[in-house]
């Protein structure tokens, strides 16, 4: 089965289905290039937001996922049921048409829906616009969880954050200094973290063309509109 947390998402898009995704997938939102094969999301809990939570579920055919039963064992969901088992056994994994879906209630390092959404932020992919938990709170709850796979992650999202906090970023428009002027470019690729972080910025040359420069990060300005 193909793992394809697109389609997850848009489903439950489909469904109006109020979550934070977290975890891996939320890493990859904010642009970690770490591979993982399932998606994590913690609902909240309003029965309304669980009766679109069951029907987003039967949709995609999910299954409790057990250890003895690989191909899972169909339910018909609903939101009462669902409000029972996401807060008694505080997580559901699932496997659906489209690959793996864990429903949290408290991701290790966090108490849950609020406060996530506190710092929840609304990120891209392709047309979907999802709901991501900030990158600080990734960070927290795996370093909480602290298995191997989950601590092998975090140099690269600390990495991320790093980034993030300069203000730029690849695509972005940026002025930087030129002898007694400045020069307009475009972030093609951010190198390292901190002062010593460099961004590859594409300029246009004399005659048309393109080159691309390595800067200092603190030396640019982003062009704002």
């Amino acid at each position: 089965m193909r793992f394809d947390p697109y389609q997850i998402l848009r489903i439950l898009a489909k469904h109006e289905v109020d979550h934070i995704v977290v975890g891996g997938i939320g890493g990859v939102l904010h642009g970690s290039p770490m591979p993982t094969d399932d998606l994590d999301i913690v609902p909240a809990l309003q029965k309304t937001n669980l009766d679109h939570l069951a029907n987003a579920l039967n949709e995609i055919n999910a299954r409790l996922q057990l250890a003895d039963e690989p191909e899972g064992i169909k339910i018909d969901f609903s939101g009462k049921d669902l409000q029972r088992w996401i807060v008694d056994f505080r997580f559901l994994n699932l496997s659906t048409d489209f690959g793996r879906l864990d429903i949290l209630h408290k991701p290790a390092g966090t108490s849950g829906y609020q406060d996530l959404a506190a710092q929840a932020e609304h990120l891209n992919l392709e047309d979907l616009e999802v709901r991501v938990a900030a990158l600080e709170d990734i960070i927290r709850s795996k370093q909480a969880v602290g298995r191997e796979r989950d601590l092998e992650q975090l140099p690269t999202l600390r990495l991320l954050l790093e980034r993030k906090k300069t203000g730029i970023r690849p695509g972005q428009e940026v002025f930087f200094p030129w002898e007694l002027s400045e020069i307009k470019g475009t972030v093609v690729e951010i190198r390292g973290a901190g002062p010593a972080a460099q961004a590859m910025v594409r300029v246009k040359v004399p005659g048309g063309g393109d080159e691309v420069l390595p800067l200092a990060v603190r030396h640019l300005r982003p062009v704002t509109r």
